[in-house]
């Protein structure tokens, strides 16, 4: 079977060929690449507005910080206190108790105390 010939382009389609900006593309293609560098050429969005976001989360954040720190701690009221029903005032003796085991509440601390070895007591 004989190959196909194709002529060799002539020279005046050479020259189109390498006067084009774009090879092997169509025309619309073009059209689009060129409205798009056209957008890219605009100029860049301000970056001023992030910059004055992380201030100001700053700002609020500095401020609830001073708040709190400005706040007097309400200890719970002991059990002296006058006009506190008994109930309430053992309320608060446990309360106090107990939160000096916050730290057990951490996982790290609860992992460690499961493996401490512990001693059976006998009750006589």
């Amino acid at each position: 079977m004989n190959p196909i010939r194709i002529p060799p382009p002539s020279d005046a389609e050479l020259d189109a060929l390498l006067a084009r900006r774009y090879h092997d593309t169509t025309p619309e293609f073009e059209a689009r690449w060129v409205a798009l560098k056209r957008e890219l050429r605009n100029p860049p969005v301000s970056r001023r507005t992030p910059w004055l976001v992380w201030l100001s989360a700053l700002t609020v954040g500095a401020a609830a910080l001073a708040l709190l720190v400005s706040q007097p701690r309400h200890d719970a009221p002991g059990a002296l206190d006058a006009g506190v029903p008994p109930a309430f005032a053992e309320l608060f003796a446990m309360d106090a108790v107990l939160t000096r085991g916050t730290a057990l509440l951490d996982g790290e601390n609860r992992d460690a105390l499961l493996h401490l070895p512990v001693e059976s007591q006998t009750r006589n």
